[in-house]
């Protein structure tokens, strides 16, 4: 009944690991990371055109401001 038990144990443990292989080197690997990288830049721009329009809505709101004042 151990022997049953642990070997259970092991193969949860390896299976639940995943093993210890290394991450393919490949193409589709070089393109996922193309990917990532294109949507961090893609966020980054999105964050500074928001940041640009918000900048532009404040200033305008202020010359609003000064004229209706």
């Amino acid at each position: 009944m151990r022997t049953l038990y642990l070997s259970l144990l092991m193969s949860g443990v390896v299976l639940g690991c995943g093993g210890s292989k290394p991450q393919p080197e490949g193409p589709a690997e070089k393109a996922g990371e193309a990917v990532d990288d294109a949507a961090r830049d893609v966020k980054d721009e999105a964050k500074d055109a928001a940041e640009s329009t918000g900048d532009a809505a404040e200033k305008a709101g202020d010359k609003i401001e000064e004229k209706t004042d």
